[in-house]
């Protein structure tokens, strides 16, 4: 025997296959494969193909009479290698980056002392209106006309908003280093709290909504108008 027909003797056996069997796939009589295994003759060229097809390897490695690359699996290699992939420190968000995402939105600047405490201000106003509104129309039905609570709610937190960005003198260096105008969020503001004030009064006291809701589209251009002359002084100051 020869490396070749030891070869095809230890694949046919691994396929379960009796000599008959394979015979028959290839079309030839059973005393072929019978010399083939015992090396007292060769496949014609012909049957090489279709032998390595039904064996599962190439032609190479039939004629070579052993495989070129063994079909074995070291379980460890591969979870040293998954795991190394799945738990790569630098390819992981550390505590800080989540929280910096999460709360700055991605931005380098991060968020100054003022600006977390109006944060918490803002939600606990906003919050104890909502509950004052949800128990005044639960409990004593007055739905009506205590709504007005919740823009009140959220006028104060504007208001609340500004107080803070006026006194908040990080913020306003830092807008200034960006070419902004650190002034124009707040002039802006109060045109549209007084707007809006301006309009729920007329409303409520008055039953005045309509057309006095021009009031806050005015209010609207207005900052919009600011808002843009800011900008362009800003950047000529800056480029400057």
């Amino acid at each position: 025997m020869n490396d070749f027909s030891e070869f095809l003797y230890t694949l046919r056996k691994e396929k379960g296959m009796t000599q008959a069997q394979l015979a028959e796939l290839l079309g030839v009589t059973n005393k072929a494969v019978s010399k083939w295994e015992t090396g007292e003759a060769m496949p014609e060229t012909s049957l090489l193909l279709p032998l390595s097809r039904i064996l599962d390897v190439t032609v190479d490695e039939l004629l070579d009479g052993k495989r070129k690359i063994e079909n074995t699996t070291n379980y460890e290699d591969i979870k040293h290698e998954t795991t190394s992939e799945e738990y790569d420190p630098k390819a992981q968000f550390d505590f800080d980056d989540i929280k910096r995402h999460m709360f700055t939105k991605g931005k380098e600047d991060e968020k100054t002392v003022l600006e977390s405490v109006c944060g918490v201000v803002c939600a606990s106003v906003f919050f104890l209106g909502l509950i004052s509104y949800l128990l005044i129309g639960a409990v004593w039905n007055l739905w009506s006309p205590y709504w007005i609570i919740i823009p009140i709610c959220t006028l104060s937190c504007g208001i609340i908003g500004i107080i803070f960005d006026l006194f908040d003198v990080k913020k306003r260096n830092r807008k200034k280093e960006r070419g902004e105008n650190p002034y124009i969020g707040a002039i802006c503001g109060v045109i549209m709290l007084v707007c809006t004030l301006t309009y729920l009064i007329l409303g409520v006291i008055f039953s005045l909504w309509h057309p006095y809701w021009i009031i806050i589209v005015i209010g609207s251009f207005l900052c919009a108008i600011i808002g843009s002359i800011g900008g362009i002084i800003s950047h000529k100051n800056h480029k400057n």
